[in-house]
């Protein structure tokens, strides 16, 4: 910007902002699809120390980690198991008990972890004292546990002279008195008689005693083991921080290892010899029995009838004259009640004219009697002579009548009651027919009970040798496997030797965790503390949070000497604020700021004093009536001022006040009231407005904070338009939002953001029309009038 030119008018391709909006660029489409670097570089940067405490105390964490974690050492052991292939393993399965393996190649590393193994190495080693220091371990060189002793935690404390003792516990409660180099703490278990130079005068010991089978747990947790595919080495490793102390208990568990599984060898073949002795006689008893039972069932059963095989059709065995008879009395029975019912059932259905002849002929029983078969041909005989007759005489000749009558009698009462007597008779044959059927099936049904029990006897016998066979096997095999049970299955290939380095030294990876944890923590911790932030410090917290479009940036005012960063930045503020404001004259605004000490009135002073500078007729009204102080900067009166104008005791000519600069005229705050709120907002206050409107180019009216009460917005509301003041790292973000919000309902346009105060190498220098980095491009003034005041073109300083 120049010092005689401002333009008043917008650039051609900007469109002005409608009316009661934030602004031009309120919504600033960013691209939020990746990290802001700028924001998080700039977070810590303002919270460094965070950043560099956690980092000492990460260090120190590592330090102190490294006092505490010793190197590891590994010693390893291999043992070599005679374990059976697996082909062989499952030959051997063939019998009830196996006894070739000891045990299943899994079960070995079990066997290692043992309470049986582990209890002994934990007595033999002393493995379950603790110590809480290392210098007394020569002072336990000699001591040790009875089978029952009492575990806990114990000090013992030697007097001054190094005579006497006292044993405590850790919690004062004392258990033993005595004279240094007797016995202590025979009563609660220990065998332990430290001579006497052992235990220095004033010396105290504390150490503690678990009990063996929590120190086998101890212990176990320790070990790795691991064993090969076939089963045949086991690698033991044990990891440690005392090299030759590792090696010590990883031979004596190994040695210990062998000398178990030894014993359980031997004792499982003792065993298993014992149990097959004992089976085998109880198979010979078995076998004897079934052979008793067997014999017994076949004289029994001598005489009885037998289970053949049955023919394709009849399902009766050929030549077996009792299945034949049977079915046949079965067939026999079924016959004979098939006719009677046939024979009742024709009886039955006769009516008045008799019985059908015919129907009778044709059953099976009819024609086996010979009295109703004879009277059934009679009536067939008559019944043809009867037709023939009747094709030459009529109903009333003799002969037909006879034969009618003899007929009739035949139907009514002859044979129904041969028929009757017929099924009389075949009643009583088939009761009998049931009993003899009923008999002969009872017989039947016992073939298969006693075919079924013979074939259990048989297979009884067969499994009975079967098992007495194999038994006899499986004893003659153990008897040999006892004598040979001398040859170990388990030894010891490699035995475990002191290791020289350790396998993992943690002290550099502690020392670096420590520094990249509090690192870590420091920058999150950082970043953390920059989100929770309330205050506003980035511009897309401006542009996007509280949809502002950002008029320009004005940075920190180092040195009141060298504000040339800080006019050329006004200068681009200027520029802005008349693009965003549009073509219509006088530019008129309301300057205000979320709170007080954002600079308002800094800004509002300063950007008068750059616009008059620029040759425009610029007024400023001090509108904070309650704390006004824009006087004092351009070192005029308070009195009379907008006040006096709006309570109607002063003239507009009285308020106007000339200020240093030509164009540039100030309107005090007046005098000090209670009333602010209702004098701004009266028609005065318009009518002022309307009165200066023709004679200046600009008109900027300073307005109390948002915050401070209704006055801002009473005086938004005159002028219509807005510009806020947001100090950097100082302003409220949600008490501007929440201010924001209330100015959306009303008729203000808030044309946009001034940033002020805003240090150097952030962000919000992007928005600034200068440069921190183009050194030679300040403006300066050449000529005689270079050394002149405001009237030789000089530039203005900062108010």
């Amino acid at each position: 910007m120049t010092s005689k030119h401002l333009p008043m008018v917008r650039k051609p391709d900007l469109p002005s902002a409608p009316p009661f909006q934030r602004g031009p660029g309120a919504s600033v489409p960013t691209d939020d699809t990746g990290l802001d670097w700028r924001r998080i570089a700039s977070a810590l940067w303002q919270f460094k120390w965070v950043v560099l405490l956690a980092t000492v105390l990460g260090i120190g964490a590592g330090v102190a980690a490294t006092r505490v974690l010793r190197p590891i050492f590994v010693a390893q052991a291999t043992v070599w198991i005679d374990v059976p292939s697996r082909r062989d393993d499952t030959d051997r399965r063939a019998g009830p008990i196996r006894s070739g393996s000891l045990l299943d190649s899994d079960a070995w590393i079990d066997l290692l972890k043992s309470y049986v193994v582990l209890d002994h190495v934990v007595r033999e080693l002393r493995l379950y004292i603790e110590l809480h220091t290392s210098e007394d371990t020569a002072r336990f060189a000699g001591f040790g546990a009875g089978e029952t002793f009492r575990p806990g935690d114990y000090r013992l404390r030697v007097d001054d002279d190094g005579r006497n003792y006292v044993l405590s516990t850790l919690e004062g409660r004392e258990l033993e008195r005595g004279v240094v180099g007797d016995s202590i703490g025979a009563r609660i278990g220990f065998l332990w008689a430290p001579p006497a130079g052992v235990l220095a005068a004033g010396h105290t010991v504390e150490f503690s005693l678990l009990t063996l089978r929590d120190a086998a747990r101890q212990l176990s947790d320790f070990f790795q083991v691991q064993m090969d595919l076939n089963g045949n080495f086991l690698k033991v490793e044990l990891r440690g921080s005392s090299p030759s102390r590792i090696a010590a208990i990883l031979n004596a568990t190994t040695e210990r290892y062998v000398r178990v599984a030894a014993d359980l060898k031997r004792q499982k073949l003792t065993e298993l010899t014992r149990i097959l002795e004992e089976q085998l006689a109880s198979a010979q008893r078995n076998l004897q029995d079934a052979e008793t039972a067997l014999r017994r069932f076949g004289v029994r059963t001598i005489t009885l009838p037998t289970e053949r095989e049955p023919t394709a059709t009849s399902g009766a065995a050929p030549g077996d004259p009792v299945l034949t008879g049977f079915f046949e009395t079965q067939v026999q029975r079924e016959q004979m009640r098939r006719d009677r019912e046939a024979i009742q059932r024709i009886l039955g259905q006769a009516g008045d004219s008799g019985v059908s002849g015919d129907a009778l002929s044709v059953i099976g029983a009819v024609a086996a009697s010979p009295e109703l078969s004879a009277a059934l041909q009679e009536l067939t005989k008559k019944q043809a002579d009867l037709r023939a007759y009747r094709y030459k005489y009529s109903e009333e000749y003799p002969p037909v009548q006879r034969l009618g009558a003899e007929i009739a009698e035949l139907q009514r009462r002859t044979i129904p009651s041969l028929a009757q007597a017929l099924v009389a008779q075949l009643s009583i044959r088939e009761t009998e027919l049931n009993r003899r059927v009923d008999a002969a099936s009872e017989d039947l049904r016992q073939i298969p009970p006693r075919a079924i029990e013979g074939n259990r006897l048989r297979r009884s016998l067969t499994l009975a040798e079967q098992t007495y066979n194999t038994l006899q096997a499986r004893y003659t095999e153990a008897k040999l496997a006892a004598e040979a049970s001398s040859v170990p299955d388990v030894r010891i290939l490699d035995p475990a030797v002191a290791p020289q380095r350790p396998v993992k030294n943690s002290k550099p990876t502690l020392l670096l965790m420590g520094f990249l944890g509090g690192l870590g923590l420091g920058l999150a911790g950082a970043v953390l503390l920059d989100r929770l932030d309330p205050r506003v410090r980035y511009p897309e917290q401006v542009s996007q949070e509280l949809g502002l479009a950002i008029l320009g940036a004005v940075p920190h005012l180092r040195n009141r000497d060298a504000p040339a960063e800080v006019e050329e930045a006004l200068r681009g503020v200027c520029l802005n604020l008349v693009h965003a404001y549009g073509a219509a004259a006088p530019l008129l605004v309301t300057i205000t700021s979320p709170g007080p000490g954002d600079g308002k009135s800094f800004l509002a002073a300063n950007l008068a004093l750059t616009f008059a500078d620029g040759g425009h007729r610029t007024l400023l009204i001090d509108g904070d009536i309650r704390r006004g102080v824009l006087h004092r900067r351009f070192d005029v009166t308070r009195q009379p001022g907008l006040t006096d104008f709006l309570l109607e005791n002063a003239m507009r000519e009285q308020i106007i006040q000339s200020t240093a600069y030509p164009s540039l005229h100030l309107v005090g705050c007046g005098t000090r009231t209670h009333r602010a709120p209702e004098l701004l907002g009266s028609p005065v206050m318009g009518k002022l407005i309307t009165l200066v409107r023709p004679d200046y180019d600009v008109i900027l009216v300073d307005s109390p904070p948002l915050g401070a009460g209704v006055d801002p917005f009473i005086l938004g509301t005159v002028t219509g338009n807005l510009l806020l003041v947001l100090r950097t790292g100082y302003s409220h973000r949600e008490m501007a939002g929440a201010k924001l919000e209330v100015l959306d309902r009303l008729p203000v346009r808030t044309l946009g953001a001034v940033l002020n105060d805003v240090p150097r190498g952030s962000g919000y220098s992007y928005y600034a029309y200068y440069s921190y980095h183009l050194p030679g491009y300040e403006t300066v003034e050449e000529g005689a009038g270079a050394a002149g005041g405001e009237e030789a073109g000089a530039r203005p300083r900062l108010v």
